[in-house]
Parts: C-alpha cells; structure tokens; sequence
C-alpha cells in the first residue's frame, strides 16, 4: 500500500467545509477523481510529503469547483456573454509559450485567466482590490510556500498570484488533466484519461471565463496551455473560432527541459523513483499529445493556426509577436510595444540546464519519437 489514503466522500466533505459550499454541479467530475484516487491508492512512491501535497491539491481543485459554481448561481448573466476569437497559445512545454503568453498579456486590449482566479473563479475584481481579497493572499502564501521549499522549480518557471496562467488551472475542476501525472506514476489514471471526452471539460472551461470576465464581457481572451495539445478537437469544438499560436521547439531539446522542470517538484515528492523510467515516460506522454495535435491539425486543416519557431522568438520576440498581430488582424500601438521590448531587456537569461543522457534517453530515440512532427513542422 502507498503512503496516499483518503476517500472520495471524505474529500468532498473537506472541500465543503473548507469553503461553506457544498455545491458541486454535474458529477462530470467524478471520473476523474475516482480514477485519480484509484491510481493513487496503488502508487508506492509517494512519500509522506507527496501524500499530504496531493491531498491539499485536490482539496485546491474541489475548492476551486465549488466556489465557481456559487459564481454560476450568483451570476447567471455571465452565461449569456460570448468569448470571440479568443488568442490560444500551444506548444509542447519549455518551447516560448510562457514568455510569449506574459509578453501578449501586456496589452490591454486582452485578458487572461490570474493564476488567483483560476483557484477561486468569480468576476474579476479592480486590481486595487486584490490584496485584500482572502482569495488572493491565500493564493499567494501557497507559492510563497513553493518559493521556500521548491526553490529550483520557482526558478526554472516562476509562479506568482497576480500573473496570467496555464488553463489547465480550470480544467482541473473536471479532474481531466496531465498535471497529476507530473507528479507522480499513475498508470491507471493515465489510461483513463486517455480515453476520456474532454468535451464537458471544456465547456466547463468557458463557463468559467465567462464568470471570470463578466465584468469586461467584450475584452479579448488570451489563453495558453500546451495540455491542449491532448484535446485540441474538444478545444476547437467548444472555441470554434479560437486564433491558435503553436510554438515549435527540436524535442531534442523540449523534451529534456520538460523532464528537468517536472522533476525539480517530483523528486521531493517521491522517494525512490527512476530519473530513466520517468524519463522514458515523460517522453511517451508527450510524444503522444504531439500526435493527437497533428490529427487534429490534418483534419481542420492551418486556418486558425500560427505557428511560431521557438529560436526565432529567443532571437527576436518583438519580430515574432509583430507577426501573430498581423496574422490575427489586431492592432499594436507604439506603447504596448515598448512595454514588450522593456520586458524583454528586463528578462535575464535562463539558468537551467539539462540532457537526454539525465533522463535516459538518446537522440535517435527522440527524432524517431518525434518523426511525424519533424516532416510536418522542421522549418519552425
């Protein structure tokens, strides 16, 4: 038996009395959390410290349900605001899509899901007003609490309350997600969501924006995860109009980047585990997310697609994002580019290092892994 206990009803029963709801909406959710808790209960590797940072990020994700569904009772106007063309960023992980996602959010003339926001959805309120929310300094005390103890995973991608972040933050509400499986082995769980219909999560998803932004119901969305490349068709269904940036970076390198950030949490969350086998892992789960995104690409064919070169950007990010403006026929003033280049001269180099050989892969592995994508995309 591993070291992770706790029922699905005595989860919820936390979450309830953590946040005074007790209002889950549709049981879409339950799946997920059943075969995450399946999963878990079979998982040896988790130490003490695993078990308890589980636990508490699952109670985060129930919290999160409930309080976005007293958001839907209490604003049910929200529902009937339209999200248009929404800006979508993509890309397998470590390839430019934070960085290009900070930059965008510079202009006012999008917004973004606030990491803060994800974890406690209601209508966004005035800037001035965030410090004194309960929401937002909770927020921020849990990644002040990563700064302290996963130093190394703050510094190769830094968190912070107030910053536009990944979606993957809302679907986790749905339980529907590969962020667990960055945390830990859990075949089981990630057999089920192999299978499963993102669908429901993503239409969850928008809910949740609308409530978020009903109160700048006309105002762009800029959105980024590179988990969307697991359900892009569920993505486009719900978005149907979405505007897709794809960064594109030699998995050569991508790859092992990944493994390095995932492991700079992982490995003080498990004891005993293989850096090889996770290795191998890593690789085949995002090898297949790749996969899925290039069926869907050959099926809705480039039309709401972009696609940026990840060296290109590094080089020049100003030149790249001039070219996603004029793609998407939008409009960049003298000031928000000014605001992007200050960005770029404030942004020190990355200080994060890794190789195939840490993870126990080898180059030809890779490219052989990666050889449809390579024939679709080398010249990004």
């Amino acid at each position: 038996m591993g070291k992770f206990s706790a029922s699905e009803e005595e989860l919820l029963d936390a979450a309830a009395a953590q946040t005074g709801f007790d209002d889950f909406g549709a049981g879409e959710f339950r799946p997920g959390l059943r075969a995450l808790l399946d999963a878990l209960a079979e998982n040896t590797l988790l130490n003490e410290i695993g078990a308890f940072a589980i636990r508490q990020m699952i109670l985060r994700d129930l919290s999160a349900r409930l309080i976005a569904q007293r958001g839907f009772r209490d604003h049910p106007e929200s529902e009937q605001h339209p999200i248009e063309q929404p800006l979508v960023i993509v890309g397998l992980p470590r390839t430019g899509t934070t960085a290009l996602q900070e930059m965008l959010a510079l202009d006012p003339q999008f917004q973004g899901v606030e990491l803060w926001l994800a974890r406690a959805p209601k209508p966004r309120p005035d800037r001035a007003d965030w410090e004194d929310d309960a929401d937002y300094r909770a927020c921020a005390t849990s990644i002040d609490v990563i700064r302290e103890h996963q130093s190394e995973l703050h510094a190769i991608h830094k968190m912070e309350a107030w910053k536009v972040d990944e979606c993957w933050n809302l679907t986790a509400q749905s339980f529907a997600h590969s962020s667990w499986l960055a945390q830990t082995p859990l075949p089981g769980y990630r057999d089920w969501w192999a299978d499963y219909d993102m669908g429901p999560v993503y239409a969850r998803h928008r809910r949740n924006l609308q409530l978020i932004g009903s109160r700048t119901p006309g105002k762009r969305w800029l959105l980024k995860d590179s988990t969307h490349l697991f359900a892009l068709d569920a993505l486009l269904n719900v978005y149907p109009d979405a505007c897709v940036i794809y960064t594109h970076r030699d998995p050569l390198s991508a790859i092992p980047s990944v493994c390095s950030l995932c492991w700079a949490a992982r490995h003080t969350l498990n004891t005993g585990e293989s850096r090889e086998v996770y290795g191998r892992e890593t690789f085949d789960l995002w090898r297949g997310a790749v996969e899925r995104a290039l069926d869907v690409r050959e099926r809705v064919g480039d039309e709401r697609f972009h696609d940026v070169a990840f060296s290109r950007f590094k080089a020049d990010p100003i030149a790249v994002i001039e070219g996603i403006y004029r793609r998407f026929d939008l409009d960049l003033t003298d000031e928000v580019r000014s605001r992007m280049q200050a960005y770029r001269e404030e942004s020190g180099p990355a200080l994060h290092r890794y190789t195939l050989e840490q993870w126990g892969l080898e180059a030809g592995q890779v490219d052989e892994g990666f050889a449809r994508y390579r024939a679709r995309f080398d010249d990004f």
